[in-house]
């Protein structure tokens, strides 16, 4: 779902959150299967950005949640590790989880250019990447290529 311009009739939060607050779009029906009266808010383009339409594209924001909600539920790192964040180029975030005799590596690149970074020595995988296509790829830490705004989580060898 994108922010919706709320027109000031319809204004509802005066704080102006209503445009990130609109109703879930389910599907492609009227009012999104949200509703069958009248929403609080407008709706954003619900035609092609719902539950209906996303759930099964691998590339869609949905799925992507539901990957990383997978991933968390199955790490331990990630859900109660040690924190260390990792140095790296301006414009790339990167930080290490560990717990458990587990290690993983999460590195984000925030800008529109694609950025190399140094996240260790050892050989590891690619568990998850907004580039759905990349997961289970094989890198090496020593360098490992991030595209445009891309995020991955990487659990070493």
């Amino acid at each position: 779902m994108t922010d919706v311009p709320i027109p000031a009739a319809r204004v509802v939060d005066v704080d102006g959150r209503d445009g990130e607050r609109t109703p879930m779009q389910w599907d492609a029906s009227k009012n999104a299967g949200f509703t069958s009266s009248d929403p609080w808010l407008p709706m954003g383009d619900f035609a092609r950005n719902n539950v209906a339409a996303q759930r099964d594209d691998p590339a869609s924001l949905l799925s992507l949640y539901r990957r990383l909600s997978w991933l968390r539920k199955a790490s331990a790192a990630l859900r109660r590790g040690s924190y260390r964040t990792v140095p790296t180029p301006r414009g790339v975030f990167a930080f290490a989880r560990e717990a458990e005799r587990e290690r993983v590596l999460v590195a984000l690149n925030f800008i529109g250019t694609a950025q190399v970074v140094s996240l260790g020595t050892a050989e590891a995988t690619i568990a998850l990447s907004t580039d759905h296509a990349r997961d289970g790829e094989p890198v090496n830490l020593a360098r490992v290529e991030l595209r445009p705004n891309e995020g991955i989580v990487v659990a070493p060898g």
